[in-house]
């Protein structure tokens, strides 16, 4: 592609990550830099083309360098964010269970950039471990597809993310047939808190293990109505316990009274890591 040559150089490798429900991203290789090219086809159409949207609108994004958005196709290329995401940082928590400062570190930045993004009046939607890349100057936010604000409303083909990290009363809402799915600012307190859940222990923040016994394996929809209903019992893991209770207190606290994003970093334990 062109555009992509006038930013990298030439000539440009092109490296396959990822093809799924209609969307392939590759990542283009140049002399001087690097960028990430995805595209929509069929299914994925609509969804590149709201990411093309917001990538338009929301404060922070990644820039963009080249969109197009047809009938029969849409595509975007970005600059291509180097660095771990949120799941790489945390390895080393999920294997030596217990703290260590980058992981530390990194935990405050990425409460701190969506406390940002909600300070600005935004929320990105679909948090998770792999949507969170901390590079050498900032936690820059990838796959905003679903990120909305006053002026961007939220589409009717999102169903709130995934399921096993959603806050139950937004899980309530979904199960009940509200639509669209509008995620508050407090449901991704929630999210956030329970994505460093993941990436710290390696688990999702509820245990299934009595409910799957009997159901066998608990998959995304069973797990979002096992959580509306509030009757999971909390997860337990061996590693960071300080930073585990942490984010225990965050995701117990009912969605009125839940910390902030801001409020989560303050949280974060200091003392032996």
């Amino acid at each position: 592609m062109t555009s992509a040559e006038s930013h990298c150089g030439r000539p440009v490798r092109w490296d396959l990550i990822s093809s799924r429900r209609g969307s392939t991203v590759w990542k283009g290789v140049g002399p001087t830099a690097s960028v990430a090219l995805k595209v929509g086809q069929g299914d994925g159409v609509p969804i590149t083309s709201r990411e093309i949207t917001v990538a338009e609108r929301m404060p922070g994004h990644s820039p963009l360098i080249a969109s197009r958005r047809t009938e029969t196709i849409s595509w975007l290329i970005t600059p291509w964010q180097d660095g771990p995401s949120t799941w790489d940082v945390f390895r080393t928590v999920r294997t030596i269970h217990q703290g260590t400062r980058e992981a530390r570190d990194a935990a405050i930045d990425l409460c701190l950039a969506v406390a940002d993004l909600h300070r600005r009046g935004w929320v990105h939607g679909d948090l998770q471990p792999a949507h969170a890349i901390h590079t050498k100057t900032r936690v820059q936010l990838i796959d905003c597809t679903w990120a909305t604000s006053p002026a961007l409303a939220p589409s009717r083909i999102f169903r709130g993310g995934l399921p096993h990290l959603l806050a139950p009363e937004l899980a309530a809402e979904i199960e009940a047939g509200h639509r669209p799915v509008k995620v508050t600012p407090a449901a991704e307190t929630y999210t956030l808190a329970a994505t460093l859940w993941r990436s710290v222990t390696g688990r999702w923040p509820f245990d299934y293990t009595a409910t799957a016994n009997a159901e066998g394996p608990i998959t995304g929809p069973r797990a979002r109505q096992l959580i509306a209903g509030g009757q999971l019992p909390p997860a337990l893991a061996p590693q960071w316990p300080a930073l585990l209770s942490a984010l225990r207190t965050v995701m117990a606290a009912p969605a009125e009274a839940r910390p902030s994003a801001h409020d989560l970093a303050l949280l974060i334990p200091d003392g032996p890591l």
